[in-house]
């Protein structure tokens, strides 16, 4: 039986994720952040409990992902149907789940090689 080394082929792997932060192609990260496509890693000024806004999409919906992750924390928290029709509104779906469960949900698109956003709310 042949066997293949695994190379992850996404731009950014999470390793892993915590209370204490998210580990990314081997750096911890602490503060909210998002990854894109073709685009360096960025901390994005939401910590948990903020309110979110439209505006705090901008970034994302600028990148023209096929779908957006979106991380509320430990706690699942829906974002307000406004935000979702901002979104669906350039074409782009929203799926919104724990952080936990964003950082496996990217890992697995990513390395399909979608083209997939993630919006990761990370204690302040």
């Amino acid at each position: 039986m042949h066997f293949a080394e695994d190379r992850p082929t996404a731009e950014f792997v999470i390793q892993s994720c915590a209370a204490s932060g998210v580990l990314i192609n081997g750096d911890t990260h602490t503060t909210s952040l998002l990854l894109l496509p073709k685009q360096p890693l960025c901390t994005w000024p939401v910590p948990s409990g903020t309110p979110l806004a439209p505006e705090h999409f901008q970034k994302l919906l600028d990148c023209r992902p096929e779908l957006i992750v979106l991380g509320t924390g430990a706690v699942l928290e829906l974002p307000s149907p406004e935000i979702y029709g901002t979104v669906l509104k350039q074409g782009i779906g929203l799926e919104t789940m724990t952080t936990a469960a964003a950082c496996r949900t990217y890992n697995l698109l990513a390395q399909d090689g979608r083209k997939v956003a993630a919006a990761l709310i990370l204690p302040a």
